[in-house]
């Protein structure tokens, strides 16, 4: 068909999933066609096949589906040759309208989550939201979707949010497509139930729950330029995922950087990232089949299993293993549920992980005599030189004569 072909009122058309065009379309079908007129509005030219394997249908489907859009209205082009492909005329808008009660309460259930709002996006949501709200048909005796029914709350229990002052100019990277120059701070000898020096990316982003912004020695700042391929909150944690490039003048930084880092993406700790410049001359080449969701799985098992880990056996007794989920989180709960029998004394043995043993001292120093250690040596006489510390520090007269 020809862009002429189509009146003005061509834009006014409502093509909804609960209508039937013509009498012979079923709502699955008019489901498909809403998809595929999206589909072209938010990718442009897409051919016959990447638009068949997208909806999962056949070819000869799509321009059956193209053939009923074009008579309900939407001017879809089907262009042959090699530069050809599918298309909707130029300047034309599908209309919101295409969205049924169901897909707009979908859209509108979660309000506007807090990490939109670190983003800077929170007017433009909340705008959208109030075009999808009075835009979206209704349902018979359905009321107009309402406030929000679902709150995210994503920080843990117990566990603040760390200042992200670089976190908008950031997402303005991501959006736009456009280099940064990141001044960033690496902490090293951090201890706790987090990493420390550098994670599995080489850039120091232990993952959420993990060391602090200010734990450790402090390493001086480095400064880099990146790549922005996508952001990542991590229950409650921000972190940008991004291309490595070499430093202006360096010859040999690609080749450099692929030998250190297999040319796979750096992740980097927001609250870590201390000054940010968008850098307009400078563009991002996603690497090829990028997917952030698949990539940061990916990253995230790599990095779990890279660290070190100190496994310590104790015998506790049931009062120790029911605080065990409370002071341990996860693990404690699986370590508690896989406990031995009991001894003659009550106690059952665990194993517990951590990551050093001085950090093992000093997490199970607060259980008191619920608990024995059996193994490493270093972490029992950890233990028993806090409890000379704490009786010398406490009641120094009384404990002179301490065995040593």
């Amino acid at each position: 068909m020809r862009p002429g072909d189509h009146g003005r009122d061509a834009t006014q058309v409502s093509l909804t999933s609960d209508v039937r065009i013509f009498g012979y379309l079923d709502s699955m079908r008019a489901d498909r066609l809403v998809s595929l007129a999206l589909l072209l509005q938010a990718r442009g030219r897409m051919s016959a096949d990447d638009l068949a394997a997208e909806l999962e249908v056949s070819v000869r489907t799509i321009y059956r589906d193209i053939s009923a859009l074009n008579t309900a209205g939407i001017p879809v082009l089907a262009e042959p040759g090699r530069s050809g492909g599918c298309r909707l005329v130029d300047g034309y808008r599908f209309p919101l309208r295409g969205l049924s009660p169901d897909e707009a309460e979908a859209l509108l259930i979660l309000g506007v989550p807090a990490a939109i709002a670190d983003l800077g996006l929170a007017d433009t949501l909340s705008a959208a939201h109030r075009k999808v709200s009075t835009s979206a048909g209704t349902a018979a005796g359905q009321p107009r979707p309402g406030p929000p029914l679902v709150h995210l709350d994503m920080p843990r229990w117990f566990h603040g949010t760390e200042p992200v002052p670089h976190l908008r100019t950031l997402a303005e990277a991501v959006r736009l497509g456009r280099g940064v120059e990141l001044g960033y701070r690496r902490d090293q000898g951090a201890s706790g139930n987090g990493a420390s020096g550098d994670g599995a990316s080489g850039d120091g982003a232990a993952p959420g729950g993990g060391a602090g912004p200010d734990a450790g020695s402090r390493v001086p700042d480095k400064t880099r330029v990146v790549g922005p391929l996508g952001l990542v909150n991590k229950a409650g944690t921000w972190y940008l995922v991004a291309a490595r490039h070499p430093a202006p003048g360096d010859r040999n930084g690609d080749v450099r950087e692929k030998r250190q880092h297999g040319g796979d993406p750096a992740v980097f700790r927001v609250g870590r990232v201390t000054a940010a410049r968008l850098l307009a001359a400078v563009g991002v080449t996603r690497p090829d089949g990028f997917d952030l969701a698949a990539f940061w799985e990916r990253w995230s098992a790599a990095f779990v299993t890279s660290r070190s880990q100190v496994l310590v056996r104790v015998r506790a007794t049931a009062a120790a293993l029911a605080i065990f989920p409370y002071v341990f989180g996860d693990a404690g709960r699986r370590a508690a549920a896989a406990a031995g029998p009991a001894d003659a004394e009550g106690l059952r043995e665990v194993t517990l992980s951590f990551e050093e043993e001085a950090v093992a001292a000093h997490r199970l120093a607060g259980f008191g005599g619920d608990l024995r250690v059996i193994e490493p040596e270093a972490v029992r006489h950890g233990l028993i030189a806090t409890a000379r510390d704490l009786l010398a520090r406490y009641d120094p007269p009384a404990n002179a004569g301490f065995a040593r």
